[in-house]
Parts: C-alpha cells; sequence; structure tokens
C-alpha cells in the first residue's frame, strides 16, 4: 500500500485549505473527502475541518462513477482504450498517467490490458483527482469595491490604527494618478476591464481575511500571516489559538508560550479543529445540507445557527464575525441547463438543415463550448469518425466533460457590511481627501468597540457569506447572472465647483483640487505666511484659518 502524492490547484480564496492523502488501489473507508480550513477570526485562527459529500460519497468518488457511467457506452461494466479516450482531457491531466493508454494500465494494474473494470477505475480515478478546490471572491457593485483597509495596513495586523489612517496619504501616494492630492474611488478600485469600467468587479481575494494552504509554500506564507496578525511578526502566541494545552504542547518545542514561525509552519500541517462542517451536497436541487460541529473548547467563541425552513444554510458567528453558509446543489439541473443552452447553437451551426454538422460549420458550437470552459476540435465530438455530428453525439460530449468542471469543489466569497471608504468619505464626493483621513479616526471612534485605537473588520460589521458547491461553467456561475443586471454606476469624484467652497475668493481659486482645504503646494504664497495661516499646523488651511487673514 502506497500514498499518492499529488499536486493541488492553488485556490484564487478566504480559507487555508490543507489536503488528506487517499490510499492508491483501495476504497476508502469515508463518505467524505476532508479538508482544513483556517479562518483568519479577529482574536485568532479558528481551525476548521470540511467533510464534503455529494449524494452520501466522497465528492471525487462520486464524480468518477457519474463520469463512467456516461463513458461506459455499451454498458457492459468494462472500460475500452476507446471508451477511455472519451474522458476529458483535463481530467486525465490531473492524473499521473495523463493518457488513456496509461490510465488503463494503471488502473487494471496490468501494463497489457485491453479493459478494466468500471468499478476498479472509477476507484482509482477518484484516488488520482486532485482535491481541486477554486475560491473566489463573488462580484460586486464597483462601489464596494474599494478595499481601502489592505492599502494602509502597514503592518499587516488586519487593523487599521490612528497612526496608519494618518499615514494614508503617504502609503497611498502611488494610486493618486491625477496627482491631485485626493483619493477617488476609481483610483483604489481593483483592476477592471478597460473595455467596461462601469462594470462590477471581482475583489481580489487576498484582500479577505483567509488565505489558502496548499503546498509547503503557502505554509511558509501563512505562518508568516498569522505571526504577523496575531503575534510580532517572529512568534504567534500560544492563547491566540485558543486550544486545550495538551493540543499545542507538541509544537511549543522550547515551552515559552509562543509559536516561532518554525513551530506555526508545523502545526498548520495537521491543525487541531476547533469546529467541524460536514457539507451534504445533492445532485438534486434543493436537497443539499449543512451540519456544523463545535469542540467544547470553541463553544464561547463559536457559534453555528442553521436557518429555519431554509435547508443547507447556516448562520456562523466567529468573534462576532458573521459567516453565512450555504451548500449549493441542484448540479444535474445546471448539466441539464448547459446542455439545452448549447444544443440551441446546434440548429444554428446547421445551416443547410440536414440534421447534422460538418467540421466547416462546427465553428459557431466550437465558440459556444469555449466559453463554457469545453476545448474541443470537431474530430472530439464526433464520435464515430463519420465527419456528421449529431446531436446526440454533441449532447454525450457535453455531459461528460461538464463533469470535468464539476469534479472540484468551488467556494464563492461574498462580503458586506460597512466599507472603511464609504465611512470616511464624510461629504460623500466619492473620494478621500488629505483631511478625512487625518481626522477621519475621530469619526470612526464609535466603531471602536474594544478601544484599543485600532479598528478590525469585525468592528465595521462586516460579515461575509460563503457558497460551496460543485464546479460551475463560468457562464452560469449566479454571482456572474446578477453581475449582468448591476447597475452601472460613475466612479469619478464629485466636485463641488467653485460655488459650492466657502472661504475667501482667493481660498477658492487656490484650491484647485476643490477638498474644501488648501495644501502647501496649493498655497501660492510663501511658507511663512502659510504656518501663519495654519493654525493647528496640520498642514492644511481650511476656509475659517483663511478668513483669518481678511479680518
Amino acid at each position: 500500500m502506497r500514498f499518492l502524492s499529488r499536486n493541488l490547484t492553488p485556490w484564487t480564496l478566504l480559507a487555508v485549505m490543507s489536503f488528506s492523502a487517499s490510499v492508491f488501489g483501495q476504497v476508502q473507508d469515508v463518505t467524505a473527502d476532508k479538508a482544513a480550513m483556517v479562518i483568519l477570526a479577529p482574536e485568532g485562527p479558528v481551525f476548521a475541518e470540511l467533510r464534503i459529500s455529494v449524494d452520501g460519497e466522497a465528492y471525487r468518488l462520486w464524480v468518477t462513477k457519474f463520469l463512467a457511467s456516461k463513458t461506459d457506452i455499451d454498458r457492459n461494466g468494462e472500460l475500452s482504450l476507446a471508451e477511455l479516450e472519451l474522458i476529458p482531457a483535463r481530467l486525465l491531466q490531473q492524473t499521473k498517467a495523463r493518457t488513456a493508454q496509461r490510465c488503463l494500465q494503471q488502473s487494471a494494474g496490468d501494463k497489457n490490458a485491453t479493459s478494466v473494470s468500471v468499478d476498479r477505475f472509477t476507484t482509482w480515478l477518484a484516488g488520482e483527482l486532485s482535491k481541486s478546490f477554486d475560491v473566489t471572491a463573488a462580484a460586486i457593485q464597483a462601489s464596494e469595491a474599494v478595499r481601502l483597509a489592505s492599502l494602509i495596513d502597514q503592518d499587516g495586523d488586519g487593523n487599521v490604527s490612528r497612526e496608519e489612517l494618518a499615514d494614508g496619504t503617504f502609503s497611498m501616494r502611488f494610486r493618486d494618478l491625477d496627482d491631485d492630492q485626493t483619493f477617488s474611488a476609481s483610483e483604489l478600485m481593483p483592476f477592471r476591464d478597460p473595455r467596461n469600467q462601469q462594470a462590477a468587479v471581482t475583489p481580489d481575494v487576498a484582500n479577505l481575511p483567509f488565505v489558502q494552504l496548499s503546498d509547503t509554500a503557502s505554509i511558509a506564507r501563512t505562518a508568516d500571516q498569522l505571526a504577523n496578525r496575531y503575534g510580532d511578526s517572529q512568534s504567534l502566541p500560544v492563547a491566540n489559538l485558543r486550544l486545550p494545552p495538551d493540543m499545542v504542547a507538541a509544537y511549543d518545542l522550547d515551552k515559552d508560550s509562543k509559536l516561532s514561525v518554525e513551530e506555526c509552519r508545523a502545526l498548520l500541517k495537521a491543525p487541531p479543529f476547533h469546529l467541524t462542517a460536514n457539507i451534504l451536497l445533492s445532485d438534486r436541487p434543493n436537497r443539499s445540507d449543512l451540519k456544523f460541529e463545535i469542540s467544547e473548547h470553541a463553544t464561547a467563541f463559536c457559534t453555528a445557527t442553521a436557518e429555519p425552513r431554509r435547508k443547507g444554510r447556516v448562520k456562523l458567528i466567529v468573534d462576532e464575525m458573521q459567516i453565512d453558509v450555504r451548500a449549493r446543489g441542484g448540479s444535474a439541473t445546471t448539466r441539464s441547463f448547459l446542455t439545452s443552452f448549447i444544443l440551441q447553437r446546434f440548429s444554428v451551426a446547421d445551416g443547410d438543415k440536414n440534421g447534422y454538422v460538418t467540421e466547416d460549420e462546427f465553428s459557431t458550437i466550437q465558440q459556444q463550448l469555449a466559453q463554457n470552459q469545453m476545448t474541443a476540435q470537431y474530430a472530439d465530438v464526433d464520435l464515430n469518425g463519420d465527419e456528421m455530428l449529431f446531436r446526440d453525439e454533441l449532447k454525450m460530449f457535453i455531459e461528460r466533460d461538464a463533469i470535468a468542471t464539476q469534479s472540484k469543489i468551488e467556494v464563492t466569497i461574498r462580503q458586506d457590511g460597512k466599507t472603511l471608504f464609504k465611512l470616511l468619505d464624510a461629504n460623500v464626493d466619492r473620494r478621500l481627501s488629505q483631511r478625512e483621513l487625518l481626522e477621519g479616526f475621530n469619526a470612526l471612534l464609535e466603531y471602536d468597540v474594544n478601544g484599543d485605537q485600532r479598528l478590525s473588520e469585525s468592528e465595521l460589521g462586516t460579515a461575509y457569506a460563503l457558497n460551496i458547491g460543485l464546479g460551475q461553467a463560468q457562464s452560469f456561475r449566479v454571482d456572474t447572472m446578477q453581475t449582468m443586471g448591476m447597475e452601472a454606476r460613475s466612479m469619478d469624484a464629485i466636485l463641488p465647483g467653485l460655488s459650492g467652497l466657502s472661504g475667501p475668493d482667493w481660498f477658492r481659486r487656490m484650491d484647485r483640487n476643490q477638498d474644501r482645504d488648501v495644501s502647501i503646494r496649493e498655497f501660492l504664497g510663501p511658507r511663512e505666511i502659510f504656518d501663519q495661516l495654519d493654525r493647528d499646523h496640520d498642514g492644511l488651511l481650511s476656509a475659517s484659518e483663511a478668513e483669518a487673514l481678511d479680518q
């Protein structure tokens, strides 16, 4: 018996995932594939075990059984080389065999094999497939996409201090693209498609309070991040782990009640769990469910409450940070919808209406397949090679290829709640001035619940929604469809004009960026006069300070 090593696909999230190995050539005595998640909660990391199944089977085994049912064309319980060649190439590339011929040899355990039983092949392929989790941030309205905290959090502790906010003008200086000493929403937003600057945007998952753990390199990065976020950049206090002493003792080698970065790396390889989430997906709609188990040592800061009359939805509260978790099933409906959608192009492609599509007519269908993550040449779809592609052949290809997309778990994260940018934008002109950054913390004191002169996302009321299910084609994701209907809004700053400014005439004319203050760069007089007028020595002249010159 030997264990497989597999390269895990890096996530694009809000979680730290490490995956358990499966046994080669042997049915695993489990009904779920497992993963470990680390939630970067306000007071410390929270370790969660995810157990994911589809219709009572480990999700990878379910995927391979479904695939085999669509590949065993003659229904004899055996898969020939010709049938194995029907498996989507992107699934074969996840195996060490990488080709249909080698898949046959390795799954059958015989280099001279001409076929392999369906049961033996599905067990083998389930062990070969990587536990590929795609973690993405859901698209949101552009006005909500500014992640100001991540731009000014200089020490990487996940909080914004008074000093960091006051230094925001300096730390974000390269974001001031028009050099007007203000920061508009359009300057601070993530990259958008230049062809559609008003479109909704997808936040960078790196700005969310979760990080991924998939290999040695990501473990090292995560250990550094935990030390920066909860410790002194060199170590992580054991108290922040909120685990029983006996669970941590094996990692705290020098017994100093701290975990060094190296000790933290060891912990992340197999973290003790604060909670367990059983994600029970169903291929049919409205049948998926969630069941959470909170460890006794975590009940003080973790609660999980199922939503009444809404199966498959749980409200998880971690350190007052709300996380709404939803199990998204109904993959059968998605496959049916996708198949029908692409088959509609068959009639369009069949220009001479003879009931089949030739290679010359295939380009219309090929383009539609590509838009749904399906790469295919005509020969891949024309199963019998007679140069006549019929609807049934296209339908069988779509059903097999769709399962390749569904062979991975997709975690979509949406962030809701108040944003720091909107709270600081006191005059609602869609930009931040130097004064709004300098004096902004005073306006945010009501949110500093613990009075530590630092603001965390939980104190701002930030909440998250996690949607967990089998992978979907991009064009059929719920968040993508919702994005299409989002109203476009201009992100340009709103300037008041001279008539909307107060103060003496000279002051209003010097205020070139119309932020209601005059900086030393805008002031046209000597520095000595500026310093005399700047009574509070904050580096800005207000309208009231300017009026003192005329008195």
